[in-house]
């Protein structure tokens, strides 16, 4: 699967990376917050934590819980965290030494994903690998160039 430029339509699940990204940049903002508006925005509980952790304060921390507030939660059960230990031996076995280190939040993050059947945006060059390995489509959030 190639990774595309993301153009604020359909069901994805958001990597940190992205929500990191729109918070510099008006026009990828305007489109993630569009599509929490219309319900097409889901998070799991690795990106929760990093988002949880970036926030500079109290009102930060509200900020991120009143946001993912009624959006679609994506679990990371037992089966994803095997389909995460999977992934990490495949990219073992298929590469050089070290091969399997992806954060493991991304890992987590395209898997499940793959699991919900939802794209990745995201705003990180290692995805376009785990898309490949993994059959999901990733999403650039903006111009990986910006």
């Amino acid at each position: 699967m190639s990774a595309e430029l993301w153009d604020g339509r359909g069901a994805v699940l958001v990597d940190t990376s992205a929500w990191m990204l729109a918070r510099r940049f008006p026009e990828a903002r305007e489109r993630l917050f569009a599509a929490v508006e219309r319900g097409d925005v889901a998070w799991c509980w690795p990106v929760r934590y990093e988002l949880t952790y970036e926030a500079p304060s109290a009102e930060g921390i509200a900020g991120v819980d009143g946001t993912l507030e009624g959006l679609r939660e994506i679990g990371v059960d037992s089966a994803v965290q095997r389909s995460v230990l999977s992934a990490m031996r495949e990219l073992a076995e298929g590469g050089s030494h070290g091969a399997h280190r992806f954060p493991l939040t991304d890992l987590t993050v395209a898997v499940a994903a793959q699991a919900a059947g939802l794209d990745v945006l995201h705003y990180a060059r290692h995805f376009s690998r785990l898309g490949d390995l993994l059959g999901v489509r990733m999403l650039w959030i903006a111009d990986p160039s910006v």
